[in-house]
This record gives C-alpha cells, structure tokens and sequence, in this order.
C-alpha cells in the first residue's frame, strides 16, 4: 500500500511540458539554455547570443509560423547549469533544452532528443607553465576538474581519475586558474575557446573517448514538439544554415582552429532530406 502511495505522488508530481499546439497558441516558446560557452552560448549586457541562441530563434520561427497568423511568437530563454537541464525538462519548466547536451544511453531514459547538430569529443584545459601533454600526466594524482552532471564528469570518474567538481564551465576555468586542480575537462569545442582569450593556458589533449553528439532536448513522449524540431534541422541544412554559421562564426571565433568535421552534419540530413 504505501509503495502505491509513492508511486502515485510520484505521477502527480509530475508536470508536462507544453505540446507543440499548446505552445503556438500560447505564442511562447521556453529554451533552456546556457551562460558563459561562447560561441554557443553567451549573455552580453543582458542579451542572449551564440549559435545555439539562432538555432533556437530559428526553431522558434518555424513552430510559430506554421499555425500563427501573426507569423510570430517570442522565445523566453531560460539560464541552467550542467546539473539541472535534465530535471528543467521533466519539470516542464522549459520546452526545449538547447545547451551543449551530450547525446546519452542514459539521459535517453528521461528525455527525448532531436536529431543531432554536432559533434565532439572530451578535451582537457591545462596551464601552459605546468607543460601537461598527454592524458597520461594526469595518472599522477594530479586534479581534473569537471562539471557536475557532465559526460566528462561520468568518463573520467569511471577511469579512476582524480576528479574536483565545479557548478559551471565559468568556475571550473577560475578554478584551474587559481591552482585548485590541474586541468579541466569537458568538450573539446569548450576547452578550445579559452586559449583564444587566456594565452596562459593551452589544449594539448584534444580527442579523449568516443565523439559523441550534441541534441536538441525535449521531455519524453513530446512527439509532434520533437518532430518539427528534427524537420526544421534537415531544413536549415538544405539552406546552409550549419554551413554560413561555421564560415561566419564558429570558424572565425576559433581562430581557425575548429575542424569542420565536429561542425557540419550535413551528410546526415541529406539521408533523411
């Protein structure tokens, strides 16, 4: 008996997010997103920016376009961390979570996501002074610094690496800078944007584990919202978007030193376009 109350709590605890009629006649459409990971993401003088900001105004567009006569709608960004973009989703606090999210096996079991828009492999941030050139100076002791909930987090814990966690990409960086661990781990396109900025530190380590892939989040069962996500992405590839956005963003942000193959997936759309 008491293990139907739990359980029954349980479902009434539980909220749906909005489908995708509900957001059209609502004319809002809310994204979590992150802070702090140009140039995905960013917010200057309190405005969002990045690739993925388009990507979902792009998304956005095409939602409201299909079933508003106004031709519009507004998108309410919303800020999360590592740790919280699964549970913001079940919570239905957001629509849509579009936040440098690791394609999972086991977040798989939460959510569901879109077809994907990237791709990447883990890579370590290191001080230059400290000369670390390989994953291998790391079976020291040393410290690696990861983010809370992240897939660095759960790959370098399994290989018995000695892991610090931090809250945000942010503070993992501040922390490497203040000595408080000796490298920080997360996705490469991550790792390689500080160097650009921070000429002390450097990316030695720039393809650990398998490449995995970047989706779009929605809560599980979301299947018309999820639809036209996966629709809109074949879409923008048949007219460049992926492609104008590396040439005029992404390749430029990191000095050129982004290689193509993690940014266009274009191959892929054309097998479903």
């Amino acid at each position: 008996m008491k293990k139907i109350i739990l359980t029954l709590c349980f479902l009434l605890s539980f909220v749906f997010s909005a489908t995708l009629s509900e957001i059209q006649t609502s004319g809002v459409l809310k994204v979590g997103v992150r802070d702090g990971k140009p140039p995905f993401t960013n917010i200057s003088d309190g405005k969002y920016e990045g690739f993925e900001i388009e990507l979902a105004n792009a998304i956005a567009k095409a939602i409201f376009n299909e079933k508003r006569s106004g031709g519009g709608g507004d998108v309410k960004f919303v800020t999360l961390q590592t740790s919280n973009r699964i549970e913001a989703l079940e919570k239905g606090d957001v629509d849509i979570v579009i936040t440098t999210l690791t394609i999972t096996d086991e977040r798989a079991k939460r959510i569901d996501f879109s077809m994907p828009y990237f791709s990447v492999n883990l890579g370590v941030l290191t001080r230059k002074n400290d000369n670390i050139q390989r994953l291998s100076d790391f079976n020291t002791g040393k410290k690696l610094l990861v983010e809370d909930g992240s897939v660095g987090q759960k790959y370098f814990t399994q290989k018995g690496f000695n892991t610090v966690l931090c809250r945000s990409s942010n503070e993992c960086y501040k922390m490497l800078k203040n000595n408080e661990g000796d490298g920080f781990a997360t996705d490469n396109l991550i790792v390689l944007s500080y160097p650009i900025l921070d000429r002390s530190v450097e990316v030695n380590i720039k393809n650990v584990g398998d490449t995995d892939f970047l989706g779009i989040g929605v809560q599980k069962g979301n299947k018309e919202l999820l639809d036209i996500i996966n629709q809109t992405l074949i879409d923008l590839s048949k007219h460049q978007f992926f492609k104008d956005a590396f040439d005029n963003e992404i390749n430029p942000f990191y000095k050129g030193t982004a290689e193509k193959k993690y940014f266009l997936l274009d191959d892929i759309y054309r097998i479903f376009g």
